[in-house]
């Protein structure tokens, strides 16, 4: 008889045979929702141990249902469709995996910012539709001793700095809950959101999906941005105003932005920034390589396993929650979540 029961969501993927080798040689079953009814999901969802989420809101009436759930495990960074509070009211762990796709964000936000500072998409269908300028029309300017502004400096931020580093800029962050000698190590200068916002020719977004993240980037923040601007986001599509956003490119605030991510997804298709001519596009598709699929896959299988067995996860998105399970003492946070324990604790001193 199985130990333990991981049950995961309907998710769309081709393959989980990472996921059931895990749990299945971990002495568990593991059950695939894809397979099934929604009436036989939420059946199996109420008897399991773990369950595992790629796309499905998981509302507060749900997780009533979810009575033996230990831990729930979000396929991503971000975990903003699951309501957290309730988790934690149910005393259910929510993971999530903060570290698997580093590499590519942080490649795929240096891509399209060079794709809107040098106009490629733009160029490329010009010469498509038979044009060649031999004199650009189209002002460009070299990025050396310009500066870059990230808005957010944890591991995605700090990848994009290091990659970054040797390309002539200044390179400046906003980040409240970062260590500034951590930041001066990256050869990056802290400053307030308003300071980043009017210093940067180049502002990238690398924060989470929270409450206080929500349109971080609004009307007022795009009101300070020196004229030309470019903004790219490949970090969640809330934190941008997408309403602020189009008045900024009209007004030519933002010359260009590369964007990665949407307030709504898939983007629709009425929506003018498909059609825009200063705006570069991607479906949400950063976080994607063949590697960072895998990393990803096992990396939610074993941290299931490892709550299954009475261990704590890597990663949490709610550490009051071990409050509520009264095994706070026993936890040695790592790396991933620090930023999480320091955010809470500057919250409650509000």
């Amino acid at each position: 008889m199985a130990k333990f029961k991981v049950v995961l969501m309907k998710h769309g993927y081709d393959s989980v045979e990472a996921e059931r080798n895990i749990v299945v040689e971990a002495g568990g079953e593991f059950v695939d929702a894809d397979l099934l009814s929604n009436d036989e999901m939420w059946r199996q969802c109420a008897e399991a141990d773990a369950i595992l989420i790629r796309w499905y809101p998981i509302t507060p009436e749900l997780i009533k249902q979810f009575r033996r759930c230990r831990i729930m495990i979000r396929y991503g960074i971000g975990f903003d469709n699951i309501d957290v509070k309730a988790a934690t009211e149910a005393g259910i762990i929510v993971g999530h995996i903060p570290a698997y796709c580093v590499d590519e964000v942080s490649t795929h936000t240096i891509a399209l910012l060079l794709a809107c500072v040098r106009k490629v998409v733009a160029t490329h269908n010009k010469i498509q539709r038979g044009g060649w300028d031999a004199n650009p029309i189209e002002r460009m300017h070299r990025m050396a001793g310009r500066t870059l502004g990230l808005v957010g400096l944890g591991k995605l931020g700090q990848a994009a700095a290091r990659k970054m580093s040797g390309w002539g800029l200044t390179i400046i962050a906003s980040d409240p809950y970062l260590d500034p000698a951590r930041a001066e190590t990256l050869g990056v200068t802290l400053v307030d959101l308003p300071t980043l916002c009017r210093e940067s020719d180049y502002i990238s977004l690398h924060v989470p999906l929270l409450t206080e993240t929500h349109h971080l980037i609004s009307r007022r923040e795009l009101e300070l941005v020196k004229p030309g601007a470019i903004l790219v986001n490949t970090a969640r599509g809330p934190v941008l105003d997408a309403e602020a956003l189009l008045w900024a490119l009209d007004k030519q605030k933002i010359a260009r932005a590369g964007l990665d991510v949407f307030e709504g997804e898939p983007l629709a298709a009425n929506s003018p920034l498909r059609t825009h001519p200063h705006v570069v596009l991607s479906d949400h598709v950063a976080w994607y390589s063949e590697e960072s699929l895998l990393e990803l896959k096992r990396t939610a299988a074993e941290e299931a396993v490892r709550v299954c067995r009475g261990e704590l996860p890597l990663a949490i998105a709610n550490p009051d929650v071990l409050h509520k399970l009264g095994r706070f003492a026993e936890w040695k946070p790592g790396d991933a979540v620090k930023w999480q324990l320091k955010r809470a604790e500057m919250l409650k001193g509000k």
